[in-house]
């Protein structure tokens, strides 16, 4: 048998034909009959053979639920959609209904999960004038619910001064737009750079952070502006600090600074947190900058993915601001 819980297919199975109608029958067989015909489709996302596909499950009372079927997903993706389910505290949860899970498959150690679908997509795709809003309020909805949990594992550990070096190096060697400030704003940066990493290292990182928050990852049971949003893609969960996530989401935003003029995600996922009775620190907002700082000025090291000449414009005109509230 293959690894448990594993998100890639094994070996073996990379390539065989026929692999859907095989893992529809798998699925069918586990869940009693109750699975409906599976229509797979391909994601962006998907890596390593993994299936995703529509369906319907015929729930206890004889209703045919809409679904997702997921197989295989790590250990973490599993773990976390069924820690994040409805509770007596919390009666929405933080992620889609589970229907079905398993740790196996047939003879195979592949773990799967049958989960609601949503009706209305992702926040991205409708793009609502309330998605910052209702993605902070999920955010500290999953800090709130994520806390009754040990934290267990390293937290994620970069070298910012290797992506410093790399960026200024980028800067010498190709002919991008703003070079001569761009290499003037990272060297200005590298002098005090040691610090702020030390510092950005010295925060508490006691708790759970998503790792992918994003509009994409977003999703509600309607289009109403009372219903919540929930988070879907659990496989990036992970031990660290919230701003980890919010400066994430907020830097999505930074070629569109308008859709968050008036709700900036960090102060606003703050906000959401106290409201939780979660804490989020004494010196976020400088923290918030340390990070900030990081991950613009380590832009043009990811020339595949940063090279955009906007993004990139976009990037050194956040260095360049945080510096100066550094400094």
């Amino acid at each position: 048998m293959s690894s448990m819980g594993q998100s890639e297919l094994p070996q073996e199975l990379v390539g065989v034909d026929g692999l859907g109608d095989r893992f529809a029958a798998l699925l069918q067989e586990a869940c009693g009959g109750r699975l409906g015909p599976i229509a797979w489709f391909r994601t962006d996302w998907q890596r390593g053979g993994a299936r995703t596909g529509r369906s319907t499950f015929r729930t206890d009372d004889g209703e045919q639920a809409s679904v997702v079927v997921k197989v295989p997903v790590g250990p973490t993706e599993l773990t976390w959609n069924q820690r994040l389910q409805p509770n007596d505290k919390d009666p929405y949860g933080i992620t889609a209904r589970l229907f079905a899970c398993g740790q196996s498959l047939g003879d195979y150690d592949l773990a799967w999960i049958i989960m609601e679908r949503f009706p209305e997509g992702p926040l991205f795709g409708l793009k609502r004038m309330d998605a910052i809003d209702l993605m902070a309020d999920a955010a500290a909805r999953f800090y709130w619910r994520a806390a009754e949990f040990p934290v267990t594992g390293a937290h994620k550990r970069e070298d910012w001064n290797a992506h410093f070096d790399r960026a200024r190096e980028q800067c010498q060697t190709n002919n991008l737009p703003d070079k001569q400030r761009w290499n003037k704003t990272i060297k200005a940066a590298q002098k005090n750079l040691d610090a702020w990493v030390n510092e950005w290292r010295g925060r508490s990182a006691g708790e759970w952070c998503h790792g992918d928050l994003h509009p994409a990852n977003a999703m509600s049971r309607s289009n109403r502006p009372e219903d919540p949003a929930m988070l879907i893609d659990l496989a990036e969960i992970r031990p660290g600090h919230w701003l980890e996530d919010a400066v994430y989401l907020e830097r999505l935003y930074w070629i569109r600074p308008d859709r968050i003029a008036d709700n900036p995600p960090v102060k606003l996922i703050a906000k959401k947190r106290a409201e939780r009775g979660l804490s989020s620190g004494e010196n976020y907002q400088r923290l918030a900058d340390i990070r900030r700082l990081l991950l613009a000025g380590s832009a043009p090291a990811y020339l595949r993915t940063e090279g955009n000449p906007i993004v990139l414009k976009i990037n050194l005109d956040v260095l360049e601001e945080t510096l100066a509230r550094l400094s």
